[in-house]
């Protein structure tokens, strides 16, 4: 990446992150522009290490608009939602555009309630030639473990579908299951999360663990409010939760340093 191109993307996604991008030697406090929710700060639950994300990145110091696929089950369709602009996809494109109002965001909701990784995947290939997205976000995991689907079935569809997405050059980022309380005491359920991870590590494709988000917001508040009546599917809160935790670790996956108070931002 040349020099101008790598400097314009890190002032890009210092806007997004809402760090102010800073000369050698200074230093400044984090200061976020796009204000989370106080009921969503999980920056504990953010990934240490995130993967490139070249073409995404690339896409957005072009002068179209950014392409990225939602792909997956309920969470991603919006299941639980008072209406469709309060999905997470559809909170991720208001986010990512107030953050950055000059640029375009087109995110496609391609979302399908009671899908399975295996069946998600059969997708994938179609909707990667219809849509050339320049990010692919993959919700995946729950239904495989609430339906028993065997782990070595469950790991085979992950990976086969993360190799070809590699094949072709796709960014993806992959969002994991949900965590309420019954889940948690559901074994199958923690070894198919627990495999999620594994595979995203072994591909390496970034994670964002959204079990370990909403753990620690319930385990901070004392309550399950991130979870509609159907003890399921996500409420508006919960979505809104989702979308600044995938745009953070998008912020985090910058090729520039991000300010916080121990760790100012430089530029490369």
């Amino acid at each position: 990446m040349n020099i101008r191109l790598r400097l314009s993307v890190m002032m890009i996604f210092a806007a997004l992150a809402g760090f102010p991008v800073v000369a050698p030697g200074e230093t400044h406090e984090r200061v976020l522009r796009v204000a989370p929710e106080a009921a969503c700060a999980v920056t504990e639950a953010l990934p240490t290490r995130v993967a490139g994300l070249p073409k995404f990145f690339h896409a957005l110091v072009t002068g179209r608009p950014v392409r990225i696929v939602a792909i997956g089950s309920s969470s991603t369709e919006g299941v639980g939602a008072s209406a469709p602009n309060r999905s997470y996809p559809a909170q991720l494109r208001a986010l990512l555009e107030l953050a950055l109002p000059a640029k375009d965001f087109e995110v496609f909701n391609l979302g399908v309630g009671g899908e399975v990784a295996a069946t998600t995947a059969a997708r994938l290939k179609t909707a990667v030639a219809a849509h050339d997205p320049d990010l692919v976000i993959w919700q995946v995991g729950t239904n495989d473990a609430l339906r028993g689907i065997a782990l070595d079935d469950y790991e085979r569809a992950l990976r086969a579908a993360l190799g070809f997405l590699k094949a072709r050059g796709d960014d993806v980022l992959l969002v994991g299951m949900q965590w309420t309380r019954k889940f948690a005491a559901n074994p199958h359920y923690l070894a198919v999360r627990d495999a999620t991870a594994r595979v995203a590590a072994e591909e390496g494709v970034t994670l964002v663990s959204r079990f370990d988000a909403m753990r620690r917001l319930a385990d901070a508040s004392g309550r399950e409010d991130l979870i509609g009546p159907d003890q399921l599917h996500m409420n508006d809160r919960g979505y809104r939760c989702l979308a600044e935790q995938v745009a953070a670790t998008l912020s985090r996956a910058s090729p520039g340093k991000f300010s916080t108070a121990a760790n100012p931002l430089q530029t490369p």
